[in-house]
């Protein structure tokens, strides 16, 4: 029997244990090959074909790539370390047939060798299979005019094989020399010698609640500070964490055995006995789990809540990728929308939406502030449109917000801020509004005011009146022309993909007509750029740490699993059988993958939270999506962690 054969048995044999290191390197391998292959495309070294957003895109993976390689450092020397201690009898048996420790440590680099060549290989094939998805989600984010084209190349692949071989093979190289010269006896004990019974101070206990909960608080109510406090809050979290696991789970444990109603009951007895041992053990790891899956949901849920949050705003705020106000009705100013048309159909660009609407000008009497602005400091401006009921529920319909039928002398308020929010707040003390149109004085009762409304602002006005149909139709027969404004505005297909005609169409807008000209398309996409780059990047590294935790989870479990294997055997022997083996493991199992996941999650929401109040924006929606997302994928690896688990456990006798 060759060493090679006895290498390839020990791997088909213990394909368990290997599967998930297999599949976690060949993801890395994955995420960095695509990194690679797009960065060294002969179509991105032309900064013209993608503009500035993708030079800047191509810098960040640049980044990513050097955070893929300290993250495979940090990973695989975690697996191969946990995973060769797992096996000190193997190297017992080993040692006792004649093998020296120089031989192990070749046993161990062939294994590993084989074990990284498969990683490698299967790596490369998903790169190169979804290359063509990476390219063209690329595309879609910088909105480019033709789809990059697919290409691969060959200097990323020798890159991704020399980086990872070398990666792979000297991690495994210096945590082979860790493998300990313990005498033949001592290594085929292993994990049997009998552990003492894990201690704990109750004062530390109370202090990780003390520490977290303090931390909770600081982040809740430090508002604008939040940057100052920042550091001190992630101090206290991080310290209350590692001692909640260290100290307050073995204490709730023990006090959960010494309850004899509960610990008596069903299988409980069992269960607790072997998790107080296992939540002991594992505290560090599951600290390292909790805290990688707090910053992974705080990143990703942060960037996703800060995009989500401009988006919205700036369509509440400018509902119309492109308008203008013409003083007067005089028909001899009708310029602009034959032009605007005109630019559109020159680009290509198809209009979805265009309106023309007629706003009388006027004046309040006296300060006006909306109560609809949760977080605002000072009255808006005086000035305001008044906009018919028709009109208003014209515009509306188009952009699915909900319709109003008023009565006579009654009005709904509008108010542009970009600290506002969409809710709307029913006035209850029947508060009037006196404007000034003309030389005439009109007098309404606001039922209703909001934040943002159905037109765009510009630089003279900020606030829009609806009043009744009637009303504004004896209103418009009494006063000059010059006392109107004709707003005309245009909704684009694909809108991000407007900017050229939108350029050209700012650049032809009249010196006197340029603070009643507004459009979203150019700065807007700009922005959704670098954010979607942001997002789609920061994506593709979520996912790498959720693998990490899920993987280091598994490893730990699966390092474990002889050091249990007596224990379920005698529980089998006394009687249990084997559906009361299954629930004991799917519960400790269930507490090793989502306590990390439930306390990752308390973490994150109480830092949205503090976003949220810097922000002065609501970000729970946002969060409970990512969160969502996250835990479905939770449920699927702890799904298939159990069953490969369960599997072992019916193959013994």
């Amino acid at each position: 029997m060759t060493l090679r054969s006895i290498i390839l048995k020990n791997i088909k044999g213990n394909l368990n244990k290997f599967i998930m290191y297999y599949l976690s390197n060949a993801f890395v391998v994955m995420v960095f090959f695509i990194f690679a292959n797009f960065i060294y495309s002969p179509n991105i070294k032309n900064v013209k074909t993608m503009g500035q957003m993708g030079a800047i895109m191509s810098n960040i993976m640049l980044l990513c790539e050097f955070v893929i390689v300290v993250f495979t450092l940090v990973f695989t020397n975690y697996s191969i370390s946990s995973f060769l201690k797992s096996r000190e009898k193997e190297f017992g048996l080993l040692s006792m047939f004649g093998f020296t420790k120089s031989e192990i440590r070749k046993y161990v680099m062939l294994e590993n060798l084989i074990v990284s060549l498969l990683s490698i290989l299967t790596g490369l094939l998903l790169g190169i299979l979804f290359s063509k998805l990476f390219f063209m989600a690329v595309s879609a984010i910088l909105a480019l005019d033709s789809e990059l084209t697919l290409t691969i190349s060959f200097k990323a692949l020798a890159l991704t094989i020399a980086c990872f071989l070398v990666l792979f093979q000297g991690m495994g190289f210096i945590v082979s020399h860790k493998i300990k010269n313990n005498n033949i006896i001592q290594l085929l004990k292993g994990a049997r010698i009998a552990k003492p019974v894990p201690e704990f101070s109750k004062k530390k206990a109370i202090l990780s609640i003390v520490l977290i909960v303090a931390g909770y608080l600081m982040a809740a109510f430090s508002y604008q500070a939040i940057v100052f406090t920042m550091f001190p809050i992630l101090g206290l979290t991080v310290w209350g964490t590692y001692l909640l696991y260290s100290q307050f789970s073995v204490y709730f444990t023990n006090k959960l055995q010494n309850n004899k109603n509960f610990f008596y009951k069903g299988l409980n007895m069992v269960a607790l006995s072997q998790m107080i041992y296992k939540l002991s053990d594992n505290a560090k790891i599951l600290f390292a789990v909790s805290i990688l899956s707090a910053v992974t949901l705080t990143s990703s849920a942060s960037v996703y809540s800060f995009q989500k949050a401009i988006e919205n705003d700036t369509i509440l705020n400018s509902p119309h990728d492109v308008s203008f106000i013409e003083r007067g009705i005089n028909t001899h100013k009708v310029i602009m929308p034959k032009k605007a048309e005109k630019v559109f159909d020159k680009y290509g660009n198809e209009i979805e939406y265009k309106n023309k609407v007629i706003l009388i000008n006027g004046t309040s009497t006296s300060p006006f502030k909306n109560k609809a602005f949760k977080y605002n400091n000072g009255d808006s401006k005086d000035q305001f449109y008044i906009m018919s009921n028709a009109d208003y529920n014209s515009l509306a319909k188009q952009q699915k917000k909900p319709v109003f039928s008023l009565k006579k002398g009654e009005a709904i308020i509008y108010s542009h801020s970009f600290e506002g929010n969409k809710s709307v707040k029913t006035s209850e003390d029947n508060e009037h509004l006196e404007l000034k149109v003309d030389d005439k004085s009109l007098k309404y009762n606001i039922i209703e005011e909001a934040a943002g409304t159905v037109i765009n602002a510009d630089e003279i006005n900020t606030n829009t009146i609806v009043v009744n149909d009637k009303e504004f139709g004896l209103l418009k027969s009494k006063i000059s022309g010059e006392e109107f404004s004709v707003y005309y505005s245009y909704n684009i297909k694909n809108w991000m993909k407007a900017e050229k005609a939108v350029s050209e169409l700012k650049n032809e807008i009249p010196k006197e007509m340029k603070a009643q000209f507004t459009e979203r398309v150019i700065s807007f996409s700009s922005n959704m750029k670098g954010m979607s780059i942001f997002f789609f990047i920061g994506t593709f590294i979520a996912i790498l740490f959720f693998i990490a935790t899920g993987s280091i989870l598994y490893f730990k479990l699966f390092n474990e699993i002889q050091k249990d294997r007596q224990e379920f055997i005698s529980l089998k022997k006394i009687g249990i059988s084997g559906t009361e083996v299954k629930k004991i493991v799917s519960f400790q199992c269930l507490i090793i993958f989502f306590l990390p996941f439930v306390i990752g999650v308390s973490h994150t929401s109480f830092a949205i939270a503090a976003l949220s109040n810097m922000l002065q924006a609501s970000l729970s929606l946002y969060l409970m999506i990512i969160v969502g997302i996250y835990l479905l994928l939770q449920i699927i690896y702890f799904s298939f962690a159990k069953a490969m688990y369960v599997k072992q456990i019916n193959s013994w006798q």
